[in-house]
């Protein structure tokens, strides 16, 4: 009995994989049939600050687990669903997002996304004062800019934390552009400057993020390897019971 109640445990968990003919965890949510790469990020509660993440790739006979579960941390603050996730709350957002690029510290390891290997100069901003830059990799900082220091990272400055990183689709602005006035890349459709930005599944450094996913280097890596954008891949993040009910 003791056996039994342990596998349950685990099964409901998504630590061990499911019985022969069993749905999978993907199978429970709401996803596009052009999705065939998963990551799922998930724990029980809302003031979770870590959580498990799995990589799930979908063939012929339905979805296979091909990575983990290994545990990941999440922002100070646990979960908060996107749509009202704020700058500076120290929340992760709850939701479904593409992953459209990486980026890393460290050499390309193999990317079929698009890798930025950083250099001294790259600069991830989320300054409010600036909407039409608001959360948008720049190669630099203009003179012109208008970037106060707490509102921009420095992403080499990141070392080992940004060995490599995969951007979350999170308050994305479309429609970006490379601005010959400016020496910038503006959005022709601008990010919320209110909901924050930089939201990254990155290396795990310290015991929480500032909103981001972190995890294990080896995980991170092979995860910016393994993703494919012909693949369409997406991220589901959040409490389990609340995004098996998200549409």
């Amino acid at each position: 009995m003791r056996t039994l109640l342990v596998t349950l445990t685990l099964l409901a968990t998504g630590l061990v994989a499911p019985p022969a003919g069993a749905a999978s965890f993907p199978d429970e949510l709401s996803l596009d049939p052009s999705v065939r790469q998963l990551v799922t990020v998930t724990s029980d509660h809302w003031s979770d600050t870590r959580a498990w993440l799995s990589a799930w790739q979908r063939d012929d006979t339905g979805w296979q687990r091909v990575r983990g579960p290994v545990r990941v941390r999440l922002g100070w603050n646990g979960w908060v669903p996107a749509a009202k996730r704020r700058q500076d709350t120290g929340t992760t957002p709850a939701g479904s997002f593409r992953l459209p690029y990486a980026f890393g510290n460290r050499p390309d390891p193999g990317a079929r996304l698009t890798y930025r290997h950083v250099d001294s100069d790259d600069v991830w901003p989320y300054e409010p004062r600036d909407p039409a830059t608001y959360n948008i990799y720049q190669p630099r900082r203009a003179a012109g800019s208008h970037w106060r220091p707490d509102f921009r990272e420095r992403l080499a400055s990141y070392g080992y934390e940004y060995a490599h990183a995969v951007v979350i689709g999170f308050n994305l602005p479309s429609r970006v552009h490379w601005s010959a006035s400016r020496h910038q890349y503006v959005a022709g459709h601008r990010a919320d400057t209110r909901r924050g930005g930089g939201i990254f599944l990155h290396v795990q450094r310290s015991r929480y993020t500032a909103g981001c996913v972190a995890g294990p280097l080896a995980d991170i890596r092979w995860t910016v390897g393994w993703l494919d954008p012909a693949q369409s891949p997406r991220i589901v993040m959040g409490p389990r019971a609340w995004v098996t009910r998200s549409p």
